[in-house]
């Protein structure tokens, strides 16, 4: 595992290493974290800042609202499906350095109602390309 995954996690005071696919199948895929590398290019671009709201499908453990929202103080909304994650990313929460502006859902991706505020979405290949063109749908 690279080193730069656990120091991060061990500064955002978070687990969400490792892979878990022990609820997948072919619509949802396995849990696999987005490489912190990836989440600082984002957080890089000036494309989230403190007043935006970001809705991370697929949130896993919460890396992605963890991360984006500690380093550009936005709000992050992360929706999961599989109970067990869920309660991995609700751990992390009451941990986490940017806890306070985190939240999750416990509900499928497909049948979660936009919230006018939510103007950033994430997807990290959390799930097939049906359940994505049906998430899409209730996005435009």
């Amino acid at each position: 595992m690279d080193q730069n995954e656990t120091q991060w996690d061990r500064l955002l005071k978070i687990k969400t290493t490792g892979r878990d696919d022990s609820h997948s199948d072919q619509y949802r895929y396995p849990y696999e974290p987005t490489q912190y590398c990836v989440l600082e290019r984002l957080a890089h671009s000036g494309l989230i800042g403190k007043k935006n709201v970001l809705l991370d499908y697929g949130t896993g453990k919460g890396r992605v609202c963890f991360y984006l929202s500690y380093q550009t103080r936005c709000r992050s909304i992360g929706v999961e499906y599989d109970e067990r994650i869920y309660k991995d990313a609700c751990n992390n929460q009451d941990t986490a350095v940017s806890g306070s502006r985190t939240e999750f859902l416990l509900q499928k991706a497909e049948t979660y109602s936009l919230e006018k505020q939510e103007d950033r979405m994430f997807f990290f290949n959390p799930f097939s390309i049906e359940i994505l063109r049906n998430v899409i749908a209730r996005i435009v």
